[in-house]
């Protein structure tokens, strides 16, 4: 049997209710030569059940089971058996346009790229986002090559954070599902996802490790992958450690853009994404407070636990807020100046 042209992997976890609407959607994909990977992460529902039916169905399905150690080990678990030519990822709960596959090979191949980057449809928006809302994000006007050393450095840090002028707080993205992976550049330098359980992001972390290692990236003017922000996915989006694997996760970019990139050259993007990440759990933290009719007092105690961080200050402190879009800028200044209270007014206005 000839190499398939991509291999697709998807972690399995108790997903039984939008599963068989994510395989479908990889089984009617127009390029026909893939491989689909299944790895159920010992789900306790049907999924494993719906898994083995569709594996039975078609050929060129896989399942593996396995102990459950969440996505990322999942996706590393797949790697060891996967033998396509390039590499794609999608989540459990999304599903993906027929034409995805066939025109992320058909750009690599066509530029030789090591790495082809789409967009995004976010399907019910993002969490402030009104139910049946569907927000098409790309990140390319037109067919964008990075292959020198100053470019892939960009890219980088583009994956990361972004401009303070720019309207998303990352440049090109952050997740590998919309993406297209040459698997010869992750054997060779043996590439691993790290759990996502002890570093928040290891979907960030893999973009950056991969990208460090190629010599050409290409960026598309398209969006194929359906994002799915359903209600299982925004509650389970809540977690108290947020903000501590946040540490763990900011402390690894770090180590990684400092062996080759300058402070005063990444901190910017960096910054971007700090201010951002708080922002973002700073709503979290309103959102769950909310929900589970929890003190006003006690939620003070953790927004503090938040703003008054001392990187968030130094970084609230010297960072160009003025310049950030007006929603961001204004929680910002909420967060600097420690007005909790706005902050509450501002993700209700937005969360209505």
């Amino acid at each position: 049997m000839s190499q398939p042209k991509v291999s697709i992997i998807v972690p399995v976890y108790n997903v039984e209710k939008y599963l068989k609407r994510c395989i479908d959607s990889l089984r009617s994909q127009t390029l026909a030569d893939i491989e689909i990977i299944l790895v159920d992460d010992s789900s306790t529902d049907s999924s494993l059940e719906i898994c083995k039916k569709a594996a039975e169905e078609d050929s060129r399905i896989k399942v593996i089971h396995k102990v459950n150690e969440g996505a990322g080990l999942a996706r590393n678990a797949a790697l060891e058996v996967a033998e396509g030519k390039y590499i794609g990822f999608a989540d459990s709960d999304d599903y993906i346009d027929e034409e995805m596959f066939k025109t992320l090979y058909e750009k690599a191949e066509q530029y030789n790229s090591d790495l082809v980057m789409s967009g995004v449809l976010f399907v019910d928006g993002n969490m402030f986002s009104k139910e049946g809302e569907c927000i098409r994000k790309t990140y390319f006007d037109a067919d964008t090559q990075f292959e020198t050393e100053d470019e892939l450095q960009m890219l980088r840090m583009g994956i990361i954070g972004a401009l303070p002028e720019d309207e998303d707080d990352s440049k090109y993205g952050m997740s590998i599902w919309k993406n297209l992976f040459r698997h010869e550049v992750i054997k060779e330098n043996k590439l691993v996802f790290e759990s996502e359980r002890e570093k928040l992001s290891e979907d960030a972390l893999f973009m950056v490790d991969f990208i460090s290692c190629i010599k050409k990236a290409t960026g598309i003017n398209e969006a194929f992958y359906n994002y799915c922000r359903n209600a299982d996915s925004i509650s389970k989006s809540y977690k108290k450690d947020r903000f501590s694997q946040t540490l763990v996760f900011m402390d690894e970019v770090e180590k990684r853009f400092k062996k080759d990139i300058p402070p005063e050259k990444y901190q910017i993007y960096t910054h971007r994404f700090w201010q951002a990440i708080c922002r973002v759990i700073c709503s979290q933290e309103i959102m769950h407070a909310t929900d589970n009719n929890i003190r006003y007092t006690d939620l003070k105690k953790r927004l503090k636990a938040v703003c008054a961080y001392p990187l968030t200050e130094k970084v609230l402190k010297s960072y160009p807020i003025g310049k950030l879009p007006f929603k961001q800028r204004m929680f910002a200044y909420g967060m600097k100046y420690k007005l909790y209270f706005m902050l509450k007014v501002l993700v209700g206005l937005r969360n209505r």
